[in-house]
């Protein structure tokens, strides 16, 4: 008699898990926040990244793309770039605004959150990740 042992395929992987987990606890901040930076298809695009990783089983390298290119909207890594709508935005935004310091602690969450999905995978570079393991600070 032979036994075969299966794997369960059910199972979401530990990164898709703290992805899943920070949409549902910082996906609105965030949609909000890539609005006022990045305009309409910025928000649309994290609705969209939401609903996604709701229906897969794994984190895909786009997925992960995206959670890179939402830190870099965070970060202002293409303000100075006047051909781009983050541009202008940026300029309609009062920098004594609460909106400033709410987005700060969200791209400080995000990349937190990148950092975790990186420790997982050290020697990870197709997604844009982080290459090399890094303490982590905690963020409330």
């Amino acid at each position: 008699m032979t036994f075969y042992r299966t794997f369960s395929t059910n199972q979401t992987c530990l990164k898709l898990a703290h992805v899943r987990q920070f949409l549902s606890q910082h996906g609105s901040d965030l949609a909000r926040a890539a609005h006022r930076l990045g305009g309409p298809a910025a928000s649309a695009r994290v609705f969209l990244l939401c609903e996604a990783v709701r229906y897969t089983r794994r984190l895909t390298r786009a997925q992960s793309s995206q959670l890179v290119g939402f830190h870099q909207l965070l970060m202002l890594e293409h303000v100075s770039d006047p051909g781009r709508i983050e541009s202008v935005l940026f300029a309609q935004i009062n920098p004594a605004s609460v909106f400033v310091e709410e987005c700060c602690v969200l791209a400080e969450k995000l990349g937190c959150l990148l950092r975790s999905i990186a420790e997982n995978e050290p020697n990870e570079n197709k997604n844009g990740l982080i290459l090399a393991p890094q303490k982590m600070p905690k963020v409330a």
